[in-house]
């Protein structure tokens, strides 16, 4: 584990900058881990693998167009402009856990130093999911989270183990405790911003970083930000 940064706020992070190298080339974006911690907490608020943060999963790599996240150099230059503030300090690490391969990696983390923040300021959460095999037909819990917040986006990595479209499941919120969802979508392409099965495509909001044919052992990857259309929570 290499410690990139540290940081003493009030402050924000404005950009993050990364290129990565490794011997362990077709597995390397999933083996280096991202953390990010806040305010001195030993728990990160960030933990993810480089690459399922940059919106390409499956340790695959991909360009990504879009507002908070922008990846080119097919793959290898991979930037973040999520607004991270934090009150005291914040420290960011990358961890790798290949077994066979050291890696390099080359970075910017730029931040402005602030005189205050305010007291309700929402810290930045990121945190990765798996689950293998899938249970058919029980719908997959994307984030159940307590507290008062913002949802704003989510990448979704798809493996398939079947030669079938996976894609007719639709996206359900359930906020502040409700026994019924607030928000019912109509299938999972159509939540990404596509339709009628998916393209890759990148825009600003939602897009389709990793495509291939239907197939088993076919592999997706889809983002969707709520920036625009954030959905805020008291509670839950």
């Amino acid at each position: 584990t290499a410690v990139l940064a540290e940081m003493d706020g009030p402050g924000e992070i404005r950009h993050i900058w990364f290129t990565l190298s490794s011997r362990d080339y077709f597995r390397y974006p999933r083996l280096l881990v991202l953390r990010i911690y806040w305010d001195g907490s030993d728990v990160p608020s960030v933990e993810a693998p480089i690459g399922d943060f940059f919106a390409a999963g499956h340790g695959m790599k991909a360009n990504v167009s879009s507002l908070p996240i922008e990846v080119t150099s097919y793959g290898r230059a991979l930037n973040c402009y999520w607004k991270m503030p934090f009150h005291k300090k914040a420290k960011v690490t990358l961890t790798n856990d290949s077994k066979i391969a050291n890696a390099s990696c080359y970075f910017y983390i730029n931040w402005q130093k602030l005189d205050e923040l305010p007291a309700d300021s929402l810290y930045f959460h990121a945190r990765y999911h798996q689950e293998w095999p899938v249970e058919p037909f029980k719908p997959y819990t994307v984030l159940d989270v307590q507290g008062d917040g913002q949802y704003v986006g989510t990448v979704a990595n798809l493996h398939a183990s079947t030669a079938s479209w996976p894609g007719e499941s639709d996206d359900r919120f359930y906020i502040d405790g409700e026994a019924e969802p607030r928000l019912v979508g109509t299938g999972f392409e159509d939540y990404i911003g596509e339709a009628w099965n998916l393209r890759l495509v990148s825009n600003l909001h939602a897009g389709v970083t990793i495509r291939e044919p239907h197939a088993e052992d076919a592999r997706h990857t889809c983002y969707r930000w709520h920036i625009q259309d954030p959905i805020t929570f008291k509670k839950s």
